[in-house]
């Protein structure tokens, strides 16, 4: 996980120039099973936080990784899921989630903590979408999305196949939000879904 992480941001640094300040990643079931969690421990690693594990090597909880020893900035995600993978891995999921929230509490000295501007952002966009400042706040460390009701499609397929059906573009775009914008982070709110949020959160 921590090799592909700084793989992919020596590789946009070699051509933009910059740290990358989100990075999006659409994780499916299969990989995440080959690859024995390191698609996800590299989200973990853009943000500046490892696993720890207990005596048997199993994740049970986070740890935050100095800035001094990251050497770097926090890099945000936003994170897209299969159904599939939405099904076999949500405690994995919500590790994302607290992930983010432990990564948006840390100050920035040496470096840009990307994570906690991300978070302040989406804050203040969902209150100017009529959330609540409590939800806009609750909701402000979202980045795990996947299909709505538990389905499995992202809806593009009905588009392709009705092509004659719809005239600009957007809609299909605005389709995808609608299906994929369901948020898979905590048991709190698992599978909710408002309009805005994905939307702000793909920013």
């Amino acid at each position: 996980g921590k090799k592909l992480a700084e793989e992919t941001i020596a590789q946009y640094k070699a051509k933009h120039g910059e740290y990358p300040r989100k990075v999006s990643y659409t994780f499916w079931a299969g990989e995440f099973i080959a690859t024995t969690g390191a698609t996800l421990a590299q989200a973990l690693w853009m943000m500046g936080v490892e696993p720890l594990r207990n005596k048997i090597g199993y994740v049970v909880d986070l740890k935050v990784v100095p800035e001094e020893e990251l050497g770097r900035p926090r890099i945000n995600v936003l994170v897209q899921v299969s159904g599939q993978l939405r099904d076999i891995a949500a405690s994995r999921l919500q590790l994302i989630t607290e992930a983010v929230r432990l990564a948006a509490a840390e100050e920035e000295h040496l470096y840009p903590n990307f994570v906690a501007r991300g978070s302040l952002m989406q804050e203040k966009e969902l209150i100017e979408k009529g959330l609540s400042p409590q939800k806009a706040r609750e909701m402000s460390h979202a980045r795990v999305f996947g299909p709505l009701n538990n389905g499995y499609s992202t809806g593009v397929m009905s588009y392709i196949e009705t092509s004659g059906t719809w005239d600009d573009e957007k809609e299909i775009a605005q389709g995808y939000l609608n299906n994929m914008g369901a948020f898979y982070g905590d048991e709190q709110n698992w599978g909710s879904f408002d309009p805005a949020l994905f939307a702000t959160a793909l920013k």
